[in-house]
C-alpha cells in the first residue's frame, strides 16, 4: 500500500507530462517552421512551383491569343520561369512581414521591363503595319493591356494565395494568434519545466526510476503527435483535395505535407529518445539485481 501511494504522484505527474511535453512540441514546431520564409521557400522548390505556375500562364497566354490575336511569345519571351520563383518569394516575404507587423498593403514585386518593352513593341509594329494612328487611345489601349497581363501574372505568382488572406483582412488575426501562441509557447515551457522538477523531485531517492518515468513521458508523447501523422502521409490524405489551378494545389498540399512531416519527425524523435531511455532504465535495473 506504501508503494502505490509513493506512485501515485509519478504517475500524476508523469500524466500531465506526457500532454505538456506534446503540447510544447506543437507550439515549438508552428513558432520555428509553420510560418517563416524559410519553410514557404522549401515548399517553392520541393514543388516546383515557378515551373508549374509559368506552365499556367503558358496556358492562359496561348489560349488568349486566339481571341486577341497577340501571340503568345509576346508575353512569354519576356517573362521567364525565374521571373515566376522570384515573384512567389517576393509574396512570401511580403506575407511573412505582414505576419509579424502592421504594413500598408502587399503586393507582390516583379520587375516588368521586358514585358513592357515587347507589349509595346508589338503594338507599335501592328499599328506601323495596319496605318494606325498612335494617338491618346492607342496609347490607353497598350496601358490596358500591359495592366491586364500584369495582373494575371501576379495573380499565377501568388501561389500561397497571400493576396486572398490579405483582401479578407485575416493577417491582422493571424498577428494576434502569433502573440498569444507565443504566450501559450512560455507558458507550456515554464509548467513542463515546473512538473519535471517536480518528478525529479519524487525521483531523489531512486534517480534512475527517472529514466522510467521520463521514457514514458516521452515515448507517448512522441506517439500521440507521430502516430496520426503518419496514418495521414501514408494515406495520403492530402491528395483529395480539389483545387483547379495546379500551382495553387501543389502550394497548399505541399505545404500541408512538409509540416505533417515535420511534426511526425520531430514526434517521432521524441518516441525514440523515450523508447532509449527506457532501454537504459531497463539496464540500470538488471545491473542493480546482479549487484544484489
Amino acid at each position: 500500500m506504501t508503494k502505490i501511494k509513493l506512485y501515485i504522484p509519478k504517475i500524476i505527474l508523469t500524466f500531465l507530462l506526457i500532454f505538456l511535453l506534446a503540447g510544447t512540441e506543437l507550439t515549438l514546431l508552428v513558432q520555428n517552421k509553420a510560418l517563416t520564409y524559410k519553410t514557404f521557400e522549401t515548399i517553392t522548390v520541393q514543388q516546383a512551383l515557378d515551373e508549374k505556375a509559368y506552365s499556367t500562364l503558358e496556358s492562359y497566354f496561348k489560349s488568349r491569343a486566339n481571341s486577341t490575336g497577340i501571340p503568345a511569345e509576346v508575353y512569354l519571351n519576356a517573362v521567364t520561369q525565374e521571373d515566376m520563383k522570384q515573384g512567389i518569394l517576393s509574396g512570401v516575404s511580403e506575407a511573412v512581414r505582414q505576419m509579424h507587423s502592421p504594413a500598408d498593403g502587399y503586393a507582390i514585386t516583379m520587375d516588368f521591363t521586358e514585358l513592357e518593352t515587347s507589349v509595346t513593341e508589338f503594338f507599335t509594329q501592328y499599328a506601323d503595319t495596319n496605318n494606325i494612328q498612335k494617338d491618346e487611345t492607342f496609347r490607353q489601349k497598350v496601358q490596358a493591356n500591359l495592366e491586364e497581363a500584369e495582373a494575371k501574372i501576379l495573380a499565377v505568382a501568388d501561389t500561397f494565395r497571400f493576396g486572398t488572406i490579405y483582401e479578407h483582412g485575416w493577417f491582422a488575426k493571424l498577428r494576434l494568434f502569433l502573440n498569444l501562441f507565443q504566450k501559450l509557447m512560455i507558458i507550456l515551457c515554464i509548467a513542463t519545466a515546473v512538473i519535471l522538477l517536480c518528478l525529479i523531485f519524487c525521483c531523489r531517492s531512486r534517480f534512475s526510476e527517472l529514466f522510467y518515468w521520463l521514457g514514458l513521458t516521452a515515448l507517448i508523447s512522441g506517439l500521440l503527435i507521430c502516430v496520426p501523422c503518419l496514418y495521414v502521409l501514408l494515406t495520403d490524405y492530402f491528395s483529395a483535395f480539389v483545387v483547379k489551378d495546379l500551382q495553387i494545389y501543389s502550394a497548399v498540399t505541399g505545404y500541408l505535407q512538409y509540416i505533417t512531416k515535420q511534426t511526425a519527425f520531430t514526434s517521432g524523435i521524441t518516441a525514440l529518445l523515450g523508447a532509449g531511455s527506457l532501454i537504459i532504465f531497463s539496464i540500470i535495473q538488471k545491473k542493480q539485481t546482479t549487484a544484489d
